[in-house]
């Protein structure tokens, strides 16, 4: 093979090389940000990759990021982090409340624009450090460096289950359940930590989540579970559990009693959720029917059809 030389050279550095005393060598990074026991998550908007539309995939990172700003603004010693769909958002221990007081207003916010964002949480050590070359670098680069365990303990339970949740490990929960009372949710053997308390979060939660199961089932001819409809199924049954009140379930049932949706797909969701057809339906026929008048009813259909990763 004849060697030919690339057209395009490297940039190289000019200047005079020196000697230089080893006394004189001085290190070149700086830890700015360095927690020996944090709280650190890891999150993830799911389905970016799949969006047919540079506007939806524009307006998305938009929203998933601008609620972290806000509370980046009321909780100065949680550090938060975005690049992209993705973001790190970390504290010291002791400021684990307020991270997951932030987190969970996030969530609030996601929900309102249809984002459906998976995370992982973890205990462990977590710091940023920034190279010399980083602190000299001009307004075009931009660059943090993350590290500790906390980091790469949360990377891996972000990707630990299927569903929109807070995935941790038992270390974590434990920690919320001692100190704050927090409950754990389980999924088969992952835990994670609630998103909500709020009947009418987790009711748009569940809605947003059906809509675009209904309109996978629609298009699924061989009825085969794909991961987003494991996905989405998993956010439908913990919107209803979670919840003290049947709000939640009453807009599941109301949704399947629209029109619009075919026999077909109706009979496999009601399966799917064990529903026990009509009894269900006529216990919580009352409350069902309040859905229809309810504004958010057309509100959460649309929000749910905004999503261009599922056309």
């Amino acid at each position: 093979m004849s060697k030919k030389k690339l057209p395009i050279p490297p940039w190289e550095i000019g200047g005079k090389i020196e000697m230089v005393k080893l006394s004189d060598l001085k290190p070149g990074h700086k830890v700015i940000i360095n927690f020996p026991e944090a709280i650190v998550a890891y999150l993830d908007v799911l389905g970016v990759s799949k969006k047919q539309r540079s506007k939806d995939i524009r307006l998305t990172l938009l929203d998933f990021s601008s609620p972290l700003a806000l509370a980046a603004s009321k909780f100065k010693k949680v550090r938060f982090n975005v690049f992209s769909d993705c973001a790190f958002v970390a504290a010291s221990k002791t400021e684990a409340h307020h991270l997951i007081s932030a987190l969970r207003f996030a969530f609030k916010q996601w929900i309102s624009d249809g984002i459906l964002v998976r995370g992982g949480v973890s205990l462990g050590k977590y710091s940023e450090t920034k190279s010399i070359a980083i602190s000299l670098a001009p307004n075009n680069f931009q660059g943090n460096i993350f590290g500790g365990s906390g980091v790469f303990n949360a990377v891996k339970l972000e990707h630990s289950g299927k569903g929109s949740f807070l995935f941790t490990n038992k270390k974590c929960s434990s920690f919320f359940e001692k100190n704050y009372k927090e409950p754990t949710y389980l999924l088969g053997r992952n835990r994670f930590l609630g998103w909500s308390d709020d009947p009418c979060i987790l009711s748009s939660f569940l809605g947003i989540s059906l809509w675009r199961l209904i309109r996978i089932e629609h298009a699924n001819k061989t009825r085969r579970k794909s991961e987003i409809t494991e996905h989405l199924i998993n956010n439908i049954l913990y919107s209803y559990h979670a919840s003290e009140n049947q709000l939640p379930f009453s807009l599941l049932l109301a949704i399947l009693s629209s029109p619009t949706i075919s026999n077909i797909v109706r009979k496999n969701i009601i399966k799917i959720f064990k529903i026990n057809d009509p009894e269900d339906f006529n216990t919580f026929k009352e409350i069902t029917a309040g859905w229809f008048k309810h504004p958010d009813f057309k509100k959460i259909k649309w929000i749910a059809d905004s999503d261009s990763s599922l056309h």
